[in-house]
């Protein structure tokens, strides 16, 4: 009898550890590995699916789009490592300065995007600006130092003119351009 539980318990265990490699594998296949966001096809997927649901109940749903200012000139000072860990901890400010609902990104190289649904334009431009604030605020820990950075944000909200979710990452991808020229470290409507 005791065999059989020992048999048993050493299935059960093998099992487990199975099942904890497929979930570590499938958080692979859409989650980013430095920034632990939601890498940018699920995102898209996720994204895709709350916008539709948005434009076909006629409720609110806002993007924000924002990029990393001056990182070309972080890794060419401190090293690709350094960058990284600034990616890391934008990504981290992103993840905690939202909604359960709302639905962060990576979207490129230095670009992360996050999807509010149920967020009108003021209360999306709120975010945007508490999360500029709290990166600004933000010091980095590194091998080399202390390092600080900025952002700049551009925010979208569906609107009766709005026939994608493509066409509102466009928009608060424009947006984030013009904050970009505008100065770096601000925050601009699309």
């Amino acid at each position: 009898m005791l065999k059989d539980e020992d048999k048993t318990k050493e299935q059960l265990i093998s099992e487990l550890k199975e099942l904890r490699s497929r979930i570590g594998q499938s958080k692979e296949v859409v989650v980013d590995r430095l920034t632990g966001l939601y890498n940018r096809r699920h995102f898209l997927d996720l994204a895709e699916h709350e916008f539709a649901r948005a434009h076909r109940l006629e409720r609110y749903i806002s993007a924000i789009m924002l990029d990393v200012d001056y990182l070309k000139q972080i890794n060419d000072t401190y090293g690709q490592s350094i960058g990284d860990q600034v990616l890391a901890t934008v990504a981290k400010r992103c993840r905690t300065n939202v909604r359960f609902i709302d639905i962060p990104g990576r979207y490129g190289g230095v670009e992360f995007v996050l999807l509010l649904p149920e967020a009108n334009l003021p209360a999306a431009n709120q975010v945007a600006e508490r999360l500029r604030q709290c990166v600004a605020k933000t010091t980095i820990p590194t091998e080399k130092g202390l390092i600080t950075t900025t952002i700049s944000l551009g925010v979208a909200t569906l609107t009766p003119d709005t026939p994608s979710l493509s066409n509102l990452l466009e928009l608060a991808e424009k947006a984030m351009r013009l904050a970009k020229q505008g100065g770096r470290n601000r925050v601009e409507v699309g």
